[in-house]
């Protein structure tokens, strides 16, 4: 398994953990898959995922962003709407509420997880709040799902 180095003067908070498999499969797909074949990787990936997450189709998509976003239309999220976002993330987390005309709406995170809590999203909602996105920052302790469920389902 190799990491990317980190500099000594610099505090690590994420970074890629890429195995010698990672590494064959790119190697194979820069290989093998130029042009004609260049969605087998895509389709064997999918058929993989809907497999492991139990479901019938998997959809891969270039990134989360696009994943927001299709998710929020599916939803029907649109003008007029708002989804609370965490006030610290990337900025894919908020640009696919304004893609689809909605409003993100920033709520505090904690100190300690980097991430939403359910008090401080609770704070952020109006009549007008139709998602919650919460983001597990750096892969580190995630946001109190049970929490930010008990919520969402008491607002439906």
């Amino acid at each position: 398994m190799t990491r990317s180095p980190t500099p000594p003067d610099t505090i690590p908070v994420a970074g890629p953990w890429i195995t010698e498999r990672e590494l064959a499969l790119v190697a194979e797909a820069a290989r093998t898959a130029w042009y004609g074949g260049a969605g087998a990787f895509i389709e064997r990936f999918e058929r993989a995922f809907a497999a492991h997450v139990g479901t019938k189709h998997a959809l891969a998509l270039p990134s989360c962003t696009a994943g927001l976003h299709l998710a929020l239309a599916a939803l029907g999220v649109g003008p007029g709407d708002e989804v609370v976002v965490p006030d610290l993330t990337w900025i894919a987390t908020a640009a696919p509420v304004s893609y689809v005309g909605a409003r993100p709406v920033f709520a505090d995170v904690d100190p300690r997880t980097w991430c939403v809590t359910a008090p401080a999203v609770e704070a952020c909602l109006t009549p007008r709040t139709r998602a919650i996105i919460f983001v597990d920052l750096y892969g580190g302790t995630p946001p109190d799902l049970d929490d930010l469920r008990s919520l969402a389902a008491s607002r439906r």
